[in-house]
């Protein structure tokens, strides 16, 4: 496992963006597994995007990036 960005810069950005997308992501996976799964993968999505932020925060897409790692989980 990698070691978390520790860029002050970062924690923001990544703050900002979990806000923003949380919400439907949630409600996607929610959608695809029900409440208690969608919620776990989820949590498990975002903490692979915090692992992996220098990338994920350069995506086009990172909001449906994120959506397929909940999937394969």
């Amino acid at each position: 496992m990698e070691a978390p960005n520790t860029n002050p810069g970062s924690d923001q950005a990544f703050t900002r963006f979990v806000k923003e997308v949380e919400p439907r992501l949630s409600y996607a996976l929610a959608a695809a597994f029900g409440p208690e799964v969608g919620a776990e993968v989820t949590a498990d999505s975002f903490e692979w995007a915090w692992e992996h932020w220098e990338k994920v925060s350069g995506m086009e897409n990172p909001a449906g990036y994120l959506y397929r790692v909940g999937q394969s989980k």
